[in-house]
C-alpha cells in the first residue's frame, strides 16, 4: 500500500497515476472535503488555464483522455482571450501569445526596438525553459551538482527578475516582467529571472479555458473536480476528516500514525509544506528546511536568491520511502507544475517498489 498524505495537487496526480499501475493507494486529508482548498487560478480572471498539456497526460495515463472526460461533462478546452495588461500610466495592452501577432502588437504599440528586444528575451527564455525541465519538471533535481556550466549559461543564476526587467527599453515591458513576480507574491530584486519563463511558456503554449456548449467560461477549478472524480474511478482509498500526527521509518517502510490509527505502507508521498511536514517526521534534516526557508505570500516559498533552489525540500526526504511533491518543489507552485511533480513522485515509486521504469523518455527509446 502506498499513502499520499495531504490532498494537494501533486499528490492527486501522483495517486491516479499509481493506481493506474496497478498499486493500491490511501490518500489521507485532514479537510472535510478533497480538493477544496486547491485554487487553479493564475490571474484574477479564474478561467484561464496553461500549459494543458501536463493535464492531457495526466488523464491519458491514469486511465481516460481529458477531451473524453470533459465531452462527457458538455465541455471542452478552447483558446482563452489574450491578457490584458493595465499599466502604470494607465494605458493597456491586450497581448497575444502567438508569436506573430504578439511581434505585431509590440511594434505598433511600441515600436520596433521594443519589439525586437521582447522577442530576444522570449527566444532567450525558451532555451531557459530547456535547462529548467531537467530540473525537477521532466526530471528529478538532486542538486548544485546538476548546475553544470552550460545549464548556468541559461539560467543566469544572479540575474534577478528586476534586473532582467530594468533591461527593456519600454516601461511598459518592464512592466510585465514585474508582473511575474508580482503573480507569485515575490519580491523581484530577489527571484531569479528564470521565473519568467513563464512568459514564454505561455507564448508558446498558449492560455486556455473550459467552455459549455454555449461558450461560456467555467471556472478552471472544474479540472479539480474532474481528477477527484479519477481516483474514485480507479479506486484510490480516500479518507477526508483524517488527520497524520506522525510520519517515521518504519523499518520496513513509513509508518504514518492518524487520528483514526496507524498504517504501515511501502511508500508514502507528502504533499504538505515543509512546516508541516517536518513537524510529522521530526527529522533534524526537515527541519533544516524549514529554518532555510519561508512562505512566499501565494504557495510555496519565499525566494531569498537564486540558491534557495538548492534549499528547497527534494523528491526523496529524510525518511527512507518518503517523497515530497507539492508547492514547493523545485518545479514551482504552479498547477501544472504541480502535476509535473506528482509525476516524478509516481515514477520513482513506482521504479523503487518494482524495478520498472514508467517514465516517458524510457518508453520511447524502447
Amino acid at each position: 500500500m502506498i499513502a499520499v498524505v495531504g490532498g494537494g495537487l501533486a499528490g492527486l496526480a501522483a495517486a491516479a497515476r499509481l493506481t493506474k499501475v496497478g498499486h493500491d493507494v490511501v490518500l489521507l486529508e485532514r479537510e472535510p472535503e478533497l480538493g477544496a482548498g486547491i485554487d487553479l487560478a493564475g490571474e484574477p480572471d479564474d478561467t484561464v488555464i496553461t500549459l494543458t498539456a501536463a493535464w492531457r497526460d495526466l488523464f491519458r495515463k491514469s486511465g481516460r483522455t481529458l477531451d473524453a472526460e470533459l465531452e462527457r461533462k458538455g465541455l471542452e478546452l478552447r483558446p482563452a482571450p489574450a491578457r490584458s495588461h493595465r499599466f502604470a500610466d494607465g494605458s493597456s495592452l491586450v497581448l497575444p501569445t502567438d508569436r506573430g501577432e504578439q511581434w505585431t502588437t509590440l511594434r505598433d504599440t511600441f515600436g520596433e526596438p521594443a519589439a525586437v528586444a521582447w522577442r530576444d528575451l522570449l527566444d532567450r527564455l525558451d532555451g531557459t525553459w530547456q535547462a529548467l525541465r531537467r530540473l525537477g519538471l521532466e526530471a528529478e533535481f538532486t542538486g548544485k551538482e546538476q548546475l553544470t556550466t552550460d545549464v548556468r549559461a541559461l539560467l543566469r543564476p544572479r540575474e534577478s527578475i528586476a534586473r532582467l526587467a530594468a533591461g527593456l527599453p519600454a516601461a511598459q515591458l518592464t512592466e510585465l516582467v514585474l508582473d511575474v513576480a508580482a503573480r507569485l507574491g515575490q519580491d523581484p530584486r530577489r527571484l531569479p529571472g528564470w521565473h519568467a519563463v513563464r512568459l514564454s511558456v505561455e507564448r508558446t503554449f498558449g492560455r486556455w479555458q473550459l467552455t459549455d456548449a454555449a461558450g461560456v467560461p467555467q471556472p478552471a477549478d472544474v479540472l479539480v473536480g474532474t481528477l477527484v472524480e479519477r481516483l474514485a474511478t480507479r479506486g484510490v482509498r480516500v479518507h477526508t476528516g483524517v488527520e497524520v500526527v506522525s510520519i517515521r521509518n518504519g523499518g520496513d517502510g513509513p509508518r504514518i500514525v492518524t487520528t483514526d490509527g496507524r498504517l504501515d505502507v511501502a511508500a508514502a508521498i507528502s504533499t504538505l509544506s515543509p512546516i508541516d511536514h517536518a513537524d510529522l517526521t521530526r527529522d533534524k534534516a526537515d527541519f533544516r528546511i524549514v529554518r532555510a526557508v519561508r512562505p512566499a505570500a501565494t504557495q510555496g516559498p519565499l525566494w531569498a536568491s537564486w540558491r534557495t533552489l538548492l534549499d528547497l525540500p527534494r523528491l526523496q526526504t529524510a525518511v527512507p520511502g518518503v517523497l515530497s511533491a507539492s508547492a514547493w518543489s523545485p518545479a514551482g507552485p504552479d498547477a501544472w507544475a504541480q502535476l509535473l511533480t506528482g509525476a516524478l513522485a509516481a515514477y520513482r515509486v513506482h521504479g523503487d517498489l518494482t524495478g520498472e521504469d514508467i517514465r516517458p523518455t524510457n518508453k520511447a527509446r524502447r
